[in-house]
């Protein structure tokens, strides 16, 4: 299907041209290797996280065909053995500068690149979901962000896995909330502090959406562990009274 979408050529007769015939012998074989390499990404995807990862899937086949031009392809050398971990590193600091600028849409075409080439790299779905919520489309910025976490909850249990747990937790929560669904942006803020404790920004994420819940209870208690956390913060004042304002809960009979 990428091989179909690509543009056609003009009309050339090459018939009496080897070396331009042997060049598109090349680049046949080079975009079916690359096809080849798409649907085994796809398929992964679809393995690991059944609907979810075929819903990630079918919008990245989207992007990933922009940056599969067969005018890449014709100019291109031979496919050769290259370093993948330092391409990877390459190309997620080439997303960091487009998302520093806010190209938004080359930094998304550079994320599908680097999912063809390790579809379990977590960074960039990070990157992903930060650029689809710069987008707003919060969709996809939710899918994205599901399949890290489940990503992440499969991870290698290094020591920095439990940190991007909480982040990927607090953005799925942030996700939610933006989506003006708070419950669900509740739970996620919830399991971001269990993480981190300690963590303000987590617990500020999860003491606001308290006080838009009216959850009084709960906003008393984030509060005096965010005091605790950052005693310096300005806004404890204000907070507190924000919070005494809120209706007392009514007791269960």
């Amino acid at each position: 299907m990428v091989v179909k979408n690509f543009p056609r050529l003009a009309s050339i007769n090459v018939k009496s041209m080897p070396r331009e015939k042997e060049n598109q012998v090349k680049n046949r074989i080079m975009a079916q290797r690359l096809q080849r390499k798409f649907s085994q990404t796809k398929n992964f995807l679809v393995k690991v996280a059944g609907p979810l990862g075929e819903a990630i899937a079918n919008f990245f086949s989207d992007s990933y065909r922009k940056i599969l031009e067969l005018e890449k392809v014709h100019t291109q050398a031979p496919l050769k053995k290259i370093d993948i971990n330092q391409e990877i590193g390459d190309k997620l600091k080439e997303v960091e500068q487009l998302i520093d600028t806010q190209e938004w849409d080359q930094a998304e075409d550079v994320c599908i690149s680097i999912v063809e080439l390790n579809p379990r790299n977590a960074e960039v779905y990070d990157f992903l979901a930060k650029i689809y919520l710069e987008k707003r489309e919060y969709k996809k910025a939710r899918e994205v962000a599901k399949y890290l976490l489940k990503l992440l909850l499969k991870g290698s249990n290094e020591p920095n896995d439990k940190h991007r747990l909480a982040n990927c937790y607090s953005q799925l929560g942030w996700i939610y909330e933006l989506e003006g669904k708070a419950a669900q942006a509740l739970a996620n803020y919830q399991k971001a502090v269990g993480l981190e404790p300690s963590n303000p920004r987590f617990l500020d994420l999860l003491l606001k959406i308290s006080i838009i819940l009216k959850n009084k209870d709960l906003a008393n208690k984030v509060f005096n562990d965010l005091r605790q956390a950052d005693p310096d913060n300005q806004k404890l004042a204000d907070i507190k009274e924000e919070i005494k304002n809120l209706p007392d809960e009514v007791e269960k009979q």
